[in-house]
């Protein structure tokens, strides 16, 4: 993905430079001194790319950035639009194969026109109906974890998540079945329109 947009940037004339992780793009970025930063959203373990965006509008707040994404919508990543940092714009990595749109995004990004990237503001598709709350708890369930240790994270009761899954079954129109768990197939729906979640 790197090599492909590092490709598609210097097709537009734009000098760059590409880092594997959070701890060697923030070091290049002192040498560097770029006008603009697109980040991943997931980076590994460690500082996630909103992490480390923050870090940059806070440390270069001349310089641009534009966080990119395989996730439809901003929600299904864990995040709400208020994590961003201020003038963030937002692509999803589909995009990256029409490399006029990149740019564009780019140029949007530069000119301080990130709002016109921030697709995620409008949600499509089946998870669009879910509150975020509902979304956060169907991303655990994706992540694996158990009813118990959702409650754990989320500070309430099994009782309290195993009401929020009826709930996310009814938005979903995830009927009861003797054939299908109504959990397995919440899951296949969450993955089929956001991909894998990672594991934290």
């Amino acid at each position: 993905m790197a090599a492909l947009l590092a490709t598609a940037l210097e097709s537009g004339g734009y000098e760059v430079r590409t880092a594997p992780d959070a701890p060697k793009a923030r070091a290049d970025l002192d040498r560097f001194d770029p006008d603009m930063v697109v980040l991943d959203i997931a980076l590994g373990r460690g500082p996630s790319g909103i992490d480390l965006a923050h870090v940059v509008h806070r440390r270069h707040p001349g310089v641009g950035i534009l966080l990119l994404t395989k996730h439809p919508d901003l929600r299904t990543a864990g995040f709400a639009p208020e994590d961003l940092p201020p003038g963030c714009g937002f692509l999803r990595k589909e995009s990256v194969t029409d490399t006029a749109e990149l740019l564009a995004a780019v140029e949007e990004v530069l000119s301080d026109q990130a709002a016109r990237t921030l697709d995620y503001q409008s949600p499509s598709g089946k998870l669009a109906v879910l509150s975020p709350r509902q979304l956060e708890v169907l991303r655990m369930v994706a992540q694996g974890l158990t009813s118990p240790e959702i409650a754990r994270r989320r500070h309430t009761t099994t009782s309290a998540v195993e009401k929020m899954l009826g709930s996310i079954y009814q938005a979903l129109s995830i009927e009861p079945s003797s054939a299908v768990s109504q959990r397995a197939e919440a899951m296949r729906v969450f993955i089929s329109e956001a991909g894998l979640p990672d594991r934290q």
